[in-house]
């Protein structure tokens, strides 16, 4: 019989060749910290800032460094852009609308906790108190605004949500009560088609279940819309996305008949079902208690297990594949956990707080998908006149080279992120939707934009 490890590498490699048409994933390393106690180790979130270019963020580097900003391309080529003090723990980092890094800081040992901006250069750093609000969570980005499931020290257990504005405001628009539970720590709310936040909390900070999806409004009405069963899942597993087929999916790990994790699907109203479960394989496969999730442009969703497995998941069959097995014993990382976007050359990178030849690991995966084409979903306001700076917000956007107002072109337009394109009404723009194009393909948006 083979050795574990072997079998393991086999059998991913045979379902990566199966799946992918012949052509196995390319697994490609962009960075490591040099142990795990170096600045830059644990590497927890990273994002696309222009075609090729990234952000990343890394945890504590133990006592000797804080966490760190760093600047990578797709061909590596790291640079550190900010560093905060030791002791510090942060574990959220996005881009504005602006442009600007926006994160948040907390000190596990008293309340010097705050949000802050720098610029992408890591000049300009500004910092945005929370009062005793200090951040535990993620910080999401929506149109011009910032939101955060935020909760005080543990001695006072108070937590709610925070609306930050990129001019420094921070305003806690819903305070949570003694029987509501908690924001899931960690997990990002995410912007649904209906234009609310929605995220998984869970009664108490152990991550313990029972858990729920909860709905927020961006002024801070919250709802509950769904409850899992009390003895469903003994941890949550990924944060929610927001699918292009209009659904909210996530992942519950140990959960469902076989104990190994499941995916499951849920509309805007919280009528939910379990869409995959996950095979009961033994650990050296490493397919089961899924972390992490992620939308692809093949219509599928990507993620992680706790064991190092990649899986995928086809939104339109409901078919629950490996898609590719990390080796840690080979210095790819270890995927406790691995976050995952997609870039604009259509190839999926990640983090990996863990493993790696040093402290963690930054990463590339070539599953040869398509190059995701834009994605307009709120116009922000939605009416306006000539010469007015509508701000479009969406999914990659980078690189566009062209926008227009119902066929008239704008000259003058700045792509600031990913999510988030500015462009100025140019004359004779008439009412009608707007479409922007790059180099992956364009997009015309379902809202039209009204020309007062």
């Amino acid at each position: 019989m083979l050795p574990g490890k072997l079998r393991s590498a086999l059998l991913a490699c045979a379902l990566a060749a199966g799946l992918f048409g012949g052509q196995p994933p390319v697994y490609k390393l962009l960075y490591s910290a040099p142990d795990p106690s170096s600045q830059g180790a644990r590497p927890e979130t990273i994002f696309e800032a222009a075609p090729g270019f990234f952000y990343f963020l890394s945890g504590m580097g133990g006592l000797t460094f804080g966490p760190s900003i760093f600047s990578l391309t797709n061909a590596g080529a790291p640079k550190l852009i900010y560093s905060f003090q030791t002791q510090l723990l942060s574990y959220a980092l996005v881009q504005g609308s602006d442009g600007r890094l926006y994160g948040s800081v907390s000190n596990p040992s008293d309340d010097d906790s705050f949000y802050y901006s720098v610029s992408a250069s890591g000049q300009g750093m500004q910092r945005f108190p929370t009062g005793r609000w200090g951040s535990m969570w993620s910080l999401t980005p929506t149109a011009g605004k910032l939101f955060d499931g935020v909760g005080t020290t543990a001695a006072r257990q108070t937590f709610g949500f925070a609306r930050i504005d990129q001019s420094g405001s921070v305003q806690v628009i819903y305070k949570l009560s003694s029987g509501q539970g908690v924001p899931a720590p960690g997990e990002k709310l995410v912007l649904a088609s209906d234009g609310n936040l929605y995220g998984v909390g869970c009664p108490a900070t152990n991550l313990a279940p029972p858990f729920f999806v909860y709905r927020l409004t961006p002024s801070g009405e919250y709802t509950q819309i769904l409850t899992f069963p009390s003895n469903f899942g003994a941890g949550y597993g990924a944060a929610l996305v927001a699918a292009s087929d209009g659904n909210l999916y996530g992942t519950l790990s140990s959960a469902g008949t076989n104990n190994v994790g499941i995916v499951f699907e849920t509309n805007l109203s919280g009528q939910w079902s379990t869409v995959a479960n996950f095979p009961a394989k033994g650990s050296d496969e490493g397919f089961y208690d899924p972390n992490s999730l992620v939308e692809a442009s093949d219509g599928a969703l990507y993620g992680a297990t706790v064991h190092d497995a990649i899986f995928r998941f086809d939104l339109a069959t409901h078919a629950l594949t490996l898609a590719y097995q990390m080796n840690p014993y080979n210095l790819q990382g270890s995927c406790a956990p691995c976050n995952f976007i997609q870039a604009m050359d259509g190839n999926l990178y990640g983090t990996a707080a863990l493993g790696g030849p040093g402290g963690g690991a930054v990463f590339s995966l070539d599953f040869g998908l398509p190059k995701p084409t834009p994605g307009v979903e709120q116009l922000v306001p939605s009416s306006g006149s000539v010469g007015q700076k509508i701000l479009f917000w969406g999914s990659h956007l980078l690189g566009a080279t062209s926008v227009k107002f119902n066929g008239v072109p704008a000259t003058d337009f700045q792509v600031n992120s990913t999510q988030a394109l500015a462009a100025t009404v140019p004359a004779g723009a008439t009412t009608g939707p707007v479409t922007v194009t790059t180099a992956n393909g364009k997009v015309t948006s379902r809202q039209s934009f009204t020309i007062q």
